[in-house]
């Protein structure tokens, strides 16, 4: 009797045990799938330099064109002698102040033109262009020139509003929410994260538009977005999602080769592919265009063709007296 007794209450023992060991495996097994799905929480201080320096969230394989210089760019509607004015104001996207061709910093900087170097040509208000001011001139007059070296265009006519991001997917698939499923990059800075989603339905692209948005964000380039974040919060806690007022996709090949060249300005002596308002000061070089070829350069961008004529006929003009009132 004793021995039956001492049995039953060893298989009591052993059943607890058994009970004990399976609700801790099921305890690790929800710990461990908390441990790949739930978010890590960050939130984006407010940077105002380039310089500024935060530690990802994840491991980048952004190209190196993510922290590289990224411009917006106006058209310059002065009236007054090319290439003093009529050209373009760049600023320097999540920065305060743009270093200029003079090596002053300010707001906005002026450049004479823009030297699209191959890339798509977009409209300035529609524009997002990385590259670099480069100085010209002389001595007496110094005025930049932006080289490009990646242009964006705007997926509709919506200014929008926020800051600047290179986003891409992650092809994660979580089984809760919010899950890290996209990468940001902080345009003209170091700081980058995982976010819990970008959303770009509200930017006012065309249908057609957001398939190509989403199939680029399939790549390692991504897309350009400016926008906002919003708190996401679920199972597996509270994460941030981008929320995009305005989206870039890459400008293919030179988008504006279609557009003939124009010879415009008062005097006749800027060569565009848009009209161009100058003042009517007149100078003698001026009538060296007018036998001169108004195209499309190397460049992509219209420009009077420098032969050997229009050279040594400009170099003569120039010695003769200044400008004049037209």
């Amino acid at each position: 009797m004793k021995d039956t007794a001492h049995n039953s209450e060893r298989g009591t023992d052993m059943s607890k045990t058994s009970w004990v060991t399976v609700l801790s495996g099921g305890v690790a097994v929800v710990t461990l799938l908390l441990a790949i799905t739930v978010p890590r929480q960050h939130t984006a201080p407010p940077v105002s330099n380039v310089d500024d320096v935060f530690s990802p969230s994840s491991v980048s394989v952004e190209p190196a064109a993510a922290t590289s210089m990224y411009f917006t760019i106006r058209k310059d509607r002065r009236r007054c002698a090319a290439p003093m004015c009529g050209g373009y104001f760049v600023r320097a996207v999540n920065n305060v102040r743009t270093k200029c061709a003079d090596g002053r910093a300010a707001s906005e900087c002026y450049v004479g033109e823009i030297d699209w170097n191959s890339n798509g040509k977009v409209e300035p208000n529609r524009a997002l262009l990385r590259g670099e001011i480069v100085k010209e001139g002389n001595r007496r007059l110094k005025f930049g020139r932006f080289r490009v070296q990646e242009s964006w265009q705007a997926s509709s006519s919506t200014t929008g509003v926020g800051e600047f991001y290179r986003a891409r997917d992650l092809h994660i698939n979580c089984i809760t929410h919010p899950c890290m499923t996209h990468h940001e990059v902080r345009l003209n800075s170091k700081f980058e994260r995982d976010v819990a989603g970008v959303q770009i339905n509200n930017a006012g692209a065309s249908d057609s538009v957001l398939q190509d948005a989403m199939r680029a964000m399939q790549s390692e380039e991504g897309i350009l977005v400016r926008g906002t974040h919003k708190p996401d919060k679920g199972p597996a806690g509270t994460a941030d999602t981008l929320i995009a007022s305005q989206f870039y996709l890459r400008a293919t090949a030179d988008t504006s080769s279609s557009r003939p060249c124009m010879i415009t300005g008062c005097s006749s002596q800027v060569c565009s592919d848009q009209e161009v308002v100058t003042t009517c000061e007149y100078r003698n070089e001026y009538a060296c265009y007018r036998k001169a070829r108004c195209e499309r350069q190397s460049n992509g961008e219209c420009g009077w063709t420098r032969t050997k004529e229009l050279t040594s006929c400009v170099n003569r003009a120039k010695t003769q007296t200044g400008p004049q009132i037209k």
